[in-house]
Parts: C-alpha cells; sequence; structure tokens
C-alpha cells in the first residue's frame, strides 16, 4: 500500500478541515500523521500566516465557515486566534505513534469544535494526561518536532496541511481531491 504523510498543526484551521476529510484517502494508501509546528515552517520560508494579511481576515473566516458547511463538520472560531500551539504538537510526539491520529483529532475538536485554549497547560492536563504534558519538557520530545518541522521545510513545505506522496507534495485541504486522484490513476 503507498503511503501518505499528513504534516499539519492542530492551529491550523485548514489542517483541522483536511483532518476531518482523510478517510477519503484510507482505500487507497496508508496517511501517517506528522505533527509540526507551523510557526517553525513561517519562520524557515519566510511565509506569513494567511490571517496576518489584514486584507484576507475577514475573508478567512468567511471561507473556513463556508468550508466546514460543505464538508458538515462543525466550527467554531476559537477564541484565541491564533494560539501558540508548541505545547500541543509537543504532546503528540509523546504519544504512542498508534494513537496519534486519534489523539490529533482530539486536539483539534478541543480547538476548532470546543474552543478551548490549546495553548493553556491545564487545557493540555485536562486532554492528554500531565504524564504526556510532562514529557514534551524532554530533549527527546523536543527535538522530535524540530526534526519533524526540519524535515517538512526541507521537503518543501511552506505552511499545513502539507501531504507527500513519496516525495511529490500537495499542500491545501483543497488539493486532497488531487492526491486521491493521483493514488487511483498511478501505481
Amino acid at each position: 500500500m503507498r503511503i501518505v504523510e499528513f504534516f499539519f498543526d492542530v492551529g491550523s484551521p485548514y489542517s483541522y478541515i483536511a483532518a476531518t476529510q482523510l478517510q477519503r484517502l484510507k482505500p487507497l494508501a496508508e496517511v501517517r500523521w506528522r505533527p509540526v509546528l507551523v510557526g517553525g515552517i513561517f519562520k524557515a520560508t519566510q511565509n506569513n500566516p494567511p490571517i496576518s494579511v489584514p486584507a484576507r481576515a475577514p475573508y478567512l473566516i468567511k471561507d473556513l465557515q463556508r468550508l466546514c458547511a460543505y464538508y458538515r463538520i462543525p466550527f467554531q472560531m476559537p477564541g484565541v486566534f491564533p494560539a501558540n500551539t508548541l505545547q500541543a504538537m509537543r504532546c503528540l510526539h509523546a504519544v504512542e505513534p498508534d494513537i496519534l491520529d486519534v489523539t490529533a483529532m482530539a486536539l483539534f475538536e478541543a480547538y476548532w469544535v470546543e474552543n478551548k485554549n490549546i495553548a493553556d497547560p491545564a487545557v493540555l492536563v485536562d486532554l492528554m494526561g500531565q504524564e504526556i504534558v510532562l514529557k514534551t519538557q524532554t530533549e527527546a520530545i523536543k527535538l522530535a518536532l524540530k526534526d519533524t518541522t526540519d524535515e517538512a521545510v526541507m521537503r518543501g513545505a511552506f505552511g499545513v496541511p502539507s501531504f507527500f506522496l513519496d516525495e511529490d507534495m500537495f499542500f491545501g485541504e483543497d488539493r486532497i481531491f488531487l492526491l486521491e486522484h493521483v493514488l487511483k490513476n498511478t501505481a
């Protein structure tokens, strides 16, 4: 079975939307969830968050609402946006790989549906447990997040969500249909 790598940050609304659509790829490929720090990607590539462009900010919120209505997924613009996701993304490196997707979805939903401030350590403890949050302070977990973020940049990512099929990158939740098409039509 082919492998699709899904580079994401739970603070990215488009990563949230993409994550809800990944089941479309399951019959065609194994999806590997790769947590990164989007702020690190932006810094390394001299990119800016879409919300930071004043003319784009009002449109962004409408776009997200329309997309979520289209996909029939719950959505609520969080009270704290953008959130500092450093600890949350480290938490995802601290969990067992076989529960990474479920754990990431729980964080996505906490932030994008339940309006929980995932930058708040107390919220993370409630969601992830004290043991996982404590692991985020270890050098191994810090390095794992940095390495995955650096890898995404080295492979061409300039934001999230970014998908890789072999070394071909597909950027944005709105490119899942192209990824699906390529998987159906190539060996």
